[in-house]
């Protein structure tokens, strides 16, 4: 049974998450009763998550029942598979049900702890690893579309906007956190905040097909755009992109590209075939920022992120995305080419391979600007 799989608490080596751990700990001083630290456990019926409807464990959880149900199965299978699973303690399901609550919720670990009736180092145990295990896991539930299905994204897309040859959507979305313990000036963001960078493609259905995390909010959609395997994979790989196929962005992914189908600059004087472009291929564009939306609306802690390590927020936003992708599919696996790491490519090869996009992208667009408005 699923409840008879237990994991084994550990201690992470990592110093600077000891000290985390130990700040998380003891910082309540009004938990200090005659000299000594005391955290009181409120006692609570875990059985009442087991048993509660479908409709509640929806508002709490986001997910069907049915669909959590599999999410356990799949983290203690690997779980199994990578010995993670030593003795008997904690029932997976309720590991499981402690380590998302903070991914869905805006709970303190220590407000957490009351839903559970945990300590709150318990319940930033379990957060810290399912959120490890989810994001080991992002290889099973965000993929490339493969030829197949690049096909019916395609037709989607011209169907419901009538812009052809569209893969995906890129945009980025800047979350903000805590000011991180180590280089805190490189997280500042251009509204003075700081913040991590996630780039993401997402298809038809708000499903993610691509997404790179970890960059510090510094710098700009462009440059986190070039450092991406992404940036590489579809100028070198023709499994990617076939000829006729491209991702749409916003103005920021400069330069234009036959890949990455940007508008045209409005400069005051823009044809209506021109207008016409960038009106269809803003539409198209709509699919990743409503995705953007349904994800912070689910993943209520990535509206801000109170955490000062990196590694840490790097995990937990690849979880969002992850759990994004396994409600969607129904948890079962997303359909596509495996992960690839990009080819090393010399500079000069490098500057041939975007030079020749760059021309070929300015053709395509014209190209398609005259398909989508042929009279001007």
């Amino acid at each position: 049974m699923i409840n008879d799989i237990v994991v084994e608490e550990i201690v992470c080596d990592d110093d600077l998450d000891v000290a985390l751990a130990l700040a998380l700990l003891h910082d309540d001083e009004s938990d200090l009763e005659d000299g000594e630290h005391r955290e009181e456990v409120v006692p609570v019926d875990i059985e009442g998550f087991r048993v509660m409807s479908n409709t509640s464990f929806r508002e709490h959880f986001r997910m069907d029942r049915i669909v959590f149900q599999r999410l356990v199965v799949e983290i203690g299978n690997h779980m199994r598979a990578t010995n993670r699973i030593v003795r008997n303690r904690t029932p997976l399901d309720l590991c499981v049900l402690m380590g998302i609550w903070p991914l869905f919720n805006q709970d303190t670990f220590r407000s957490s702890g009351l839903h559970f009736g945990k300590k709150k180092g318990s319940i930033h145990f379990h957060y810290a690893y399912v959120i490890e295990v989810l994001r080991e896991m992002r290889s099973r539930y965000i993929k490339w579309p493969d030829a197949q299905e690049r096909e019916i994204i395609k037709a989607a897309f011209e169907e419901n906007y009538g812009y052809p040859g569209v893969v995906g959507c890129i945009d980025g979305v800047s979350i903000e956190i805590t000011a991180p313990l180590e280089d805190p000036q490189r997280f500042i963001n251009r509204h003075d905040q700081y913040s991590m960078l996630v780039q993401a493609v997402c298809d038809h259905r708000l499903l993610y097909r691509d997404v790179y995390v970890g960059e510090p909010g510094c710098i700009g959609d462009v440059r986190n755009f070039n450092r991406s395997p992404l940036s590489l994979n579809l100028l070198t790989s023709p499994d990617f992109l076939s000829d006729g196929e491209h991702i749409l962005g916003d103005g920021a992914y400069q330069p234009l590209t036959s890949k990455v189908l940007i508008p045209y600059t409005n400069n005051g004087h823009l044809s209506q075939r021109q207008r016409t472009h960038n009106f269809l291929l803003s539409a198209c564009r709509s699919k990743v920022e409503n995705s953007f939306a349904l994800l912070r609306a689910k993943n209520r802690r990535l509206k801000k992120l109170p955490m000062r390590n990196p590694f840490l927020v790097s995990d937990h936003i690849m979880a969002s995305f992850v759990l994004h992708n396994f409600i969607i599919l129904g948890g079962n696996d997303a359909e596509g080419l495996p992960p690839v790491n990009p080819p090393i490519v010399p500079d000069a090869e490098y500057q041939r391979l975007l030079d020749d996009a760059k021309t070929a992208g300015a053709l395509k667009r014209a190209y398609i600007s005259l398909t989508l408005h042929p009279e001007d």
